[in-house]
């Protein structure tokens, strides 16, 4: 082995580090310092430049395609196969509506197997009676039930929790035509809970310009019951579909009633007649009918301010109130007349009372033609005769061109039971009607 070969003992070698010489630290510190200058100008110069958007939204909408029309429509054709056993038509004619009147036609909801709910135009019918198929109603607010063929057991749709009402919506209205029931999508811009005399819990007021008649039943897209169009003192209103089905659950429960009339016709308390009667709130009697039960104790300028401890403080509270009258009821009346407070007690007469001898006309005399009818009292026999507001009597009996008293004379100079013949003119056409003392 040589022997050249020198071996030197010391410590162990330190790691490699390289080291950046000045110039390069300099220069990444300045190109640091450049892109942060350019980011604080461009924020400065572009505040408000919305970030770039993303490509890959758009590319997967031309994928998939945009709804259509015929999308809508299978859509609708398939929520009204789902609804097909919910849902029935139903058509009435009011008791005064004119001969060749047509029918008013409505979509009911099934809430049982024999029962449906609809809601018509409120007051719409006299004391008379309701027409076939009526089980109850409810006249101030429009609420009716009707019976209906027993086939499959309905199935009451979901209800609609509205989230936020201010919220513009499309909605599906069913409505009716001759043999079929039809949804169509409405746009209803917002709803506004609103207080109304007619129900007991708020609903929601449409907008003025919304194009959805009375009665149309309201569902959402997936098929949620909304509730349904009534006509509100506050205008059109949405029913919301609770509200509907306890109402209607109320009407059911309730002992049905034959209607009656009060008999009174009232009028706003403007400030200027609050000064001329002495009184500070209520509504002010217009009308009294002369052969009702109110005769003796009311006249014409009395102030009812309240009916039942009830305060009456608007014409459509009271004409709610006078609508759900029926017979045998009982009502105290606050009534103040020049100033002077007084209590009336009222009681409707039985169905027998009210079907007697009143005749239940308001007339005026028109020369050398006749009388012309401008009102009808409910329960009356000038109502069970078809006499309608609007016509001019000219014949009673043999009395040709009778005046409004010649017109009670003959009526009361017949006895119970007996028929007097009245001719009438009605919008130019010329009819003979039956007359029941």
């Amino acid at each position: 082995m040589p022997q050249n070969i020198d071996i030197i003992d010391g410590p162990a070698t330190a790691s490699y580090r390289p080291r950046l010489s000045r110039e390069t630290r300099q220069l990444l510190l300045t190109a640091l310092l450049a892109v942060l200058t350019l980011w604080i100008l461009a924020r400065v110069r572009f505040p408000d430049r919305p970030p770039a958007a993303n490509p890959v939204p758009p590319i997967l909408e031309q994928l998939t395609g945009t709804t259509t029309f015929a999308d809508l429509a299978a859509r609708v054709a398939e929520l009204r196969a789902q609804l097909a056993d919910s849902l029935v038509p139903f058509a009435f004619t009011p008791v005064e509506a004119r001969p060749g009147a047509a029918a008013q036609r409505a979509v009911a909801l099934r809430i049982r197997d024999d029962v449906a709910v609809t809601v018509g135009v409120p007051a719409n019918r006299r004391a008379g009676g309701a027409p076939s198929g009526v089980v109850a109603e409810d006249r101030a607010s429009g609420l009716v039930l009707v019976s209906t063929p027993v086939n499959t057991r309905p199935r009451v749709p979901i209800f609609w929790s509205p989230r936020d009402l201010q919220q513009p919506r499309y909605v599906l209205a069913a409505s009716t035509s001759l043999s079929d029931i039809t949804l169509q999508p409405a746009f209803i811009g917002s709803l506004a809970p609103v207080e109304t005399s007619q129900w007991t819990e708020p609903v929601w007021a449409l907008p003025l310009d919304v194009a959805i008649a009375p009665g149309a039943l309201l569902f959402t897209e997936q098929g949620e019951l909304v509730g349904v169009v009534a006509q509100c003192d506050t205008g059109l209103a949405v029913v919301p579909a609770r509200v509907l089905l306890a109402s209607a659950e109320r009407l059911l429960e309730s002992p049905p009633k034959a209607p009656a009339d009060i008999g009174v016709d009232v009028d706003e308390l403007t400030p200027a007649l609050a000064t001329v009667l002495g009184a500070q709130s209520g509504v002010v009697i217009s009308w009294v009918d002369p052969n009702g039960i109110a005769a003796s104790a009311l006249r014409v300028g009395d102030v009812i301010e309240a009916i039942d401890d009830v305060t009456i403080a608007s014409v459509a509270q009271w004409r709610v109130r006078a609508a759900r009258a029926a017979v045998g009821d009982a009502f105290t009346l606050r009534v103040t007349r020049r100033g002077a407070q007084r209590t009336v007690k009222l009681v409707l007469p039985s169905a027998s009372g009210v079907n007697g001898a009143a005749l239940g006309l308001g007339m005026r005399p028109v020369v050398r033609v006749g009388t012309e009818v401008t009102r009808v009292a409910r329960g009356s026999a000038a109502e069970a005769a078809g006499i309608a507001a609007g016509d001019l009597i000219t014949l009673i009996g043999t009395v040709s061109a009778p005046t409004p008293s010649q017109i009670a004379s003959a009526f009361d100079g017949v006895n119970r039971g007996d028929l007097l013949m009245v001719a009438v003119t009605r919008d130019g056409v010329h009819r003979v009607m039956a007359l029941q003392r």
